[in-house]
């Protein structure tokens, strides 16, 4: 033991260094965080950065925890299932137009600049309307008496408080209630398009999806560019005026604001829908953000989950253009000494719970120099990328070592072995709703060397997974499940689903591919660059990220030879 740590410690089965969810981690995380330069970017109300992309664990939600920790009166925080948005998907006159073919695209559009804005003038104004009863008329006096005059932009603004007046009648309750009222105005609207029968149909929630066929041609077209009208027209230039409006109250550069809104992978709303709203989410923030100073609204989103966004709009026929979103990217990527960083300062903290101390205790007080050669530093950060990989390997590693003093080069590769198997059920876990049953086509990867070409991948090997899947699930969706059906029907060939395979594979984090010989291994995470099965052929290398090695029996390749 280093004369660093007190000659006493001995880590208990209850030890830990923080939890792997940020927001259970409040403890670790006010006394340990460290600043980087990309929550630098996300506090900097001048910075352009305004999507954090990143993996599941990769540190999003963390920044944002920190962010209210530091600035609790200028953080508004706003939760996706909060927002009762399934009210949104269960309208039977919004899904029938939507089934028709109308773009709702300016109501989602509507639906987020309405919450967001409505959301800062309650934080703004709060403080000072203290009597919530009469708060909302005292508001509309406190904002008309403000711009009273006939400027052109005062004019604006009383427009736009006539606005957020005529939407926003229920403007103190709680956000649910107001996401329910703006709705209900716009199916009022869409359903006085409607013929009577119809109408008192959809309204009364009977609508099945049927109702559509037995429209003719002329009643459909006639019905959409109504229905278009009706969207299109939402309020959509007196919007432009509530920006307006924000940014004439937030003058104050002391009272700045961040909207911060996370948890956008989970199901809030039903697929389709999701997509539709988040995309709409990300051009309001675009907006916003050219619109109105002292205002930052922060996205927390993966990187998987905007490429689809991205795609269904692509696949829209829209016009879209990915490039106009890129430069707004805050992507989050851990060097191997900023981890280690996190580690210390954690390790520190535990020892600092139970312990007085002259100075500050590190992993080199705790841990073996190296583990077979390999600095332990480096051994670990091959295996944890992640701030949450970081905290659950040392996890693991104090699990073992209930009881000791110092975690021993043994004690910590049979932690590794723990945490390598956990990390690859969480990773088919992270990546169910996209592709159930990847770890049982991952199995295709057990017990080879670190790296290989696709080649060396058996043709009958990939075949029999295929049927033995097509047995195992004979019905259930899923890309890897349906493909490998049609592989066992012969509607598709061995070689072409086992490109789709490792493109999976390179997709989720297990692995990463050489495209050429002479280049090194593209990993999902540092590149982002995203590879499809025709770019991969039988010469393409791949290498088994060094996490999972122990759960799937990897055998390391160097070490072979």
């Amino acid at each position: 033991m280093s004369k660093a740590a007190p000659t006493e410690f001995k880590f208990r089965s209850s030890d830990n260094i923080g939890a792997a969810s940020a927001e259970e981690d409040t403890e670790f995380l006010q006394t340990c965080f460290v600043h980087t330069d990309e929550y630098a970017a996300i506090q900097d109300m001048a910075s352009i950065r305004h999507i954090v992309l990143g993996r599941t664990g990769s540190g999003k939600s963390a920044l944002f925890e920190r962010l209210k920790q530091e600035y609790p009166q200028q953080v508004i925080a706003i939760e996706p299932h909060e927002l009762a948005l399934t009210y949104v998907s269960n309208s039977s006159v919004i899904r029938y137009f939507s089934d028709l073919g109308v773009n709702l695209d300016p109501f989602y559009k509507l639906l987020w600049r309405h919450v967001l804005t409505v959301e800062i003038l309650r934080r703004h104004f709060d403080s000072r309307l203290d009597d919530a009863d009469e708060a909302p008329a005292r508001l509309w006096s406190t904002l008309t008496q403000r711009f009273s005059s006939h400027t052109r932009k005062d004019r604006d603004a009383t427009q736009a408080i006539d606005y957020l007046q005529k939407w926003g009648a229920k403007f103190w309750l709680e956000v649910e209630y107001r996401v329910k009222e703006i709705t209900s105005k716009m199916e009022s609207d869409l359903a006085s398009q409607l013929s009577a029968g119809l109408k008192t149909q959809l309204l009364s929630g009977q609508y099945t999806g049927s109702e559509t066929s037995f429209v003719s041609d002329a009643e459909k077209v006639e019905v959409i560019n109504r229905g278009q009208h009706v969207v299109s027209a939402a309020q959509v230039q007196d919007l432009s005026k509530v920006h307006q409006l924000l940014q004439a109250v937030l003058t104050d550069r002391q009272k700045a604001y961040y909207i911060l809104i996370d948890r956008l992978d989970e199901n809030w709303v039903e697929q389709t829908l999701r997509y539709r709203l988040i995309m709409a989410l990300l051009d309001s923030v675009r907006a916003l953000s050219r619109d109105v100073s002292n205002l930052k609204v922060m996205v927390a989103i993966r990187r998987d989950l905007i490429d689809r966004v991205f795609r269904l709009v692509q696949d829209a026929g829209a016009g879209f253009q990915e490039e106009k979103y890129q430069s707004l990217y805050l992507p989050l990527n851990w060097s191997p000494s900023t981890l280690i960083s996190i580690l210390d300062k954690r390790i520190d903290a535990l020892v600092a719970r139970r312990y007085q101390k002259k100075q500050v205790v590190t992993h080199r007080d705790l841990l073996p120099q190296a583990i077979d050669k390999v600095p332990t530093t480096e051994f670990i950060t091959r295996r944890a990328k992640r701030p949450r990989d970081v905290i659950t390997f040392f996890n693991k590693c104090i699990e073992a070592a209930e009881g000791k003093a110092r975690v021993s080069a043994d004690v910590l590769r049979r932690a590794e072995g723990e945490y390598s198997r956990q990390r690859l059920r969480a990773l088919g876990d992270e990546w169910h709703t996209n592709y159930p049953g990847l770890l049982f086509f991952a199995d295709i990867l057990k017990k080879r060397s670190s790296s290989f070409s696709l080649s060396q991948v058996d043709y009958n090997a990939v075949a029999d997974l295929c049927l033995n899947s097509a047995i195992k699930y004979p019905s259930e969706d899923g890309l890897l499940r349906t493909h490998a059906r049609t592989v066992v029907e012969g509607l598709e060939d061995v070689g072409d689903f086992k490109k789709t395979l490792f493109m999976v594979f390179y997709r989720v984090g297990l692995v990463g591919l050489k495209l050429e010989t002479f280049q090194t291994a593209s990993w999902v995470d540092e590149s982002g660059q995203s590879v499809s099965a025709s770019e991969i052929d039988g010469d393409t290398g791949v290498v088994v990220h060094t996490t999972y090695w122990r759960a799937l029996g990897i055998v390391d390749a160097k070490r072979r030879r």
